[in-house]
């Protein structure tokens, strides 16, 4: 079985998208830490954060049917 940083790199090469995905993830995942670090949100700061978390969370999502799909194919 092929361990999961060998996956990811695998993936990275294979599939452009895949990493843009990934980039994006780590972006929203800074934009998201800076907001929860702070002690007061303004409402549009909240509704920014929580949808960012929902963005964050369907890419998450998108990116883990791609990698169970090459799970598949390793198996």
């Amino acid at each position: 079985m092929i361990a999961e940083d060998q996956l990811l790199e695998k993936i990275v090469k294979e599939k452009k998208d895949f990493k843009k995905l990934l980039d994006n993830h780590y972006e929203l995942k800074g934009k998201i830490h800076n907001y929860e670090k702070r002690r007061h949100l303004t409402p549009e700061e909240e509704l920014e954060m929580k949808k960012l978390k929902k963005i964050k969370l369907k890419e998450k999502d998108i990116m883990m049917n791609i990698v169970n799909e090459y799970r598949a194919k390793e198996a």
